[in-house]
């Protein structure tokens, strides 16, 4: 049996449905009263198990029978402030987790990571990357780095665990609070003043999840695997949106951010008590061509990301659009 934590989320939810395609017996780890909205008429397919990662003790009954773990739970916030609560969830909940998978014999995990831990390159980089935290005060990346490193140390004593360094994950089901379904909400109703002189890398679900069982099924022990389809400019994102949208990208494009981030500077003595949106390292970050190379997944697991821009843009925006009408 495969368990997948965050199942109720984004990434967990499109997991879960990829794994019941394939005819595979699944079962997902909940937060207690958690209503997951994002599992909607999946409940009778799945062994439904609640459990909380900061809970240790709910974690036993969860874990029994189950021989793989995809481990998608985590905790991404803009917020600095949130530093506590995203060490918690990220590195603590995954050392609970491991602990717990160890006691009951799981057969092997995928670590579902993050490119934040690989680093945030000026140019296109790969998982040899050397990391570059120190330039930032980003919490989400700190904690996702400091998981991997967690999840190291579980790995050289002698438990087989394979890791996944996803890119920005556009698809349904994202978040519409925090995440790219704020993003896109602020660029339909006109709440976004500017795009960024900057680039990303971004993949659809469709890609990640097929790549995502790739390194289950073929990933190297203790290894890590970038998983990314995508890399583009902010503006190639923000005008696939509008047109998807049916809205017009923001006119006003920055050559560059320092002067912003030279404002906000300022404020970092606030930004661990407030939570302010806009840091002056996130601002920053906005202006750097945030590309990376997926060689590795390439050869050594056959990863090839098929899924168009437009395609996962518009597949994400008709289901943004379909929610905003349904709560009405």
């Amino acid at each position: 049996m495969i368990l997948v934590t965050g199942a109720s989320g984004c990434l967990g939810s499109h997991i879960v449905r990829w794994l019941l395609e394939q005819g595979e017996t699944v079962a997902v780890l909940v937060l207690p009263k958690d209503p997951a909205p994002a599992l909607a008429g999946l409940r009778e397919r799945l062994d439904w198990r609640e459990g909380d990662l900061l809970v240790p003790a709910s974690l036993a009954p969860a874990l029994r029978g189950v021989t793989r773990i995809y481990h998608a739970a985590g905790l991404a916030l803009p917020y600095e402030s949130e530093r506590q609560r995203m060490f918690a969830v990220n590195v603590q909940g995954t050392v609970n987790l491991l602990q717990a998978a160890r006691a009951a014999g799981v057969g092997r995990i995928l670590h579902v990571s993050s490119i934040a831990a690989v680093g945030y390159p000026a140019r296109q980089a790969d998982e040899t990357m050397a990391y570059n935290g120190d330039a930032f005060r980003l919490a989400y990346m700190h904690s996702k780095r400091e998981a991997e490193e967690q999840v190291r140390r579980f790995c050289a004593e002698g438990m087989d665990i394979v890791i996944a360094c996803p890119s920005a994950v556009i698809a349904s089901h994202c978040d519409v609070l925090h995440g790219w379904g704020k993003v896109m909400l602020d660029l339909r109703y006109r709440r976004l003043p500017f795009i960024p002189p900057g680039g990303i890398a971004v993949i659809g679900a469709r890609d990640l999840v097929q790549g995502l069982q790739a390194v289950m099924d073929r990933g190297q022990r203790g290894e890590r695997y970038i998983l990314s389809a995508h890399n583009i400019s902010y503006r190639e994102l923000f005008g696939c949106m509008a047109d998807a949208l049916s809205v017009k990208a923001p006119r006003w494009r920055p050559r560059t951010l320092a002067w912003i981030v030279a404002l906000l500077r300022p404020l970092d003595l606030l930004i661990g008590w407030v939570p302010l949106r806009l840091s002056a390292d996130v601002v920053a970050l906005l202006g750097r061509q945030v590309h990376y190379r997926t060689e590795k997944a390439r050869q050594q697991l056959g990863f090839v990301p098929r899924q168009s821009l437009e395609d996962l843009v518009h597949e994400t925006a008709h289901w943004l659009i379909r929610l905003q009408e349904r709560k009405r």
